[in-house]
């Protein structure tokens, strides 16, 4: 995710850089672009942990994450990236990354580009009803979305999501091809 008017591209937090498919070593090119949104959410994370939080997270097999564990990493400073919206990388793998992302209530949004080179998906976790709204700049009108419903935004694509709803958190979950 990124704030508005910014861009930006991947960037593979040290403590997560190496992991492969189920925390095992990669072989890839870390350099390939992705979303912003997995930027924003892994680089605060490696700044501000200290070398023991840095080996736990560098621990192969990490292959569950609850929905405690991601609701806490949402809740730190270090996930904010915009007024009221939150990421955190949940798997950085050989082939995507899978984010949690959640819109505060009362219109908070992320502003995107997806700079790779396939179509990148959202899952919605939690919303209140209609109250998420999708904007595929240029392409489509804005749309509202469903609990249980996917957005596939196509590479290169700018897009909005946003939370309209006055008192409800949305949680989306982003799947980026890298």
């Amino acid at each position: 995710m990124k704030r508005p008017g910014s861009r930006s591209s991947l960037q593979s937090s040290p403590a997560s850089r190496d992991r492969g498919r189920g925390g095992r070593p990669s072989r890839r090119n870390h350099d390939a672009p992705a979303s912003p949104a997995m930027a924003a959410a892994a680089a605060p994370h490696a700044a501000a942990a200290g070398a023991d939080a840095i080996a736990a997270v560098e621990q192969p097999g990490r292959h569950v994450v609850t929905h405690r564990e991601a609701l806490t990493e949402l809740a730190t400073d270090d996930s904010a990236i915009g007024p009221g919206a939150h990421a955190t990388v949940l798997f950085h793998e050989e082939h995507f990354d899978t984010a949690m992302i959640s819109l505060a209530p009362g219109g908070s949004e992320i502003v995107e580009t997806n700079s790779t080179d396939l179509n990148m998906l959202y899952f919605v976790v939690e919303m209140e009803d209609g109250q998420v709204e999708f904007e595929l700049h240029g392409r489509i009108e804005k749309q509202r979305l469903s609990r249980m419903g996917e957005v596939q935004i196509p590479a290169g694509a700018s897009y909005t999501l946003r939370n309209l709803s006055r008192q409800t958190e949305a949680r989306l979950m982003a799947i980026v091809p890298r």
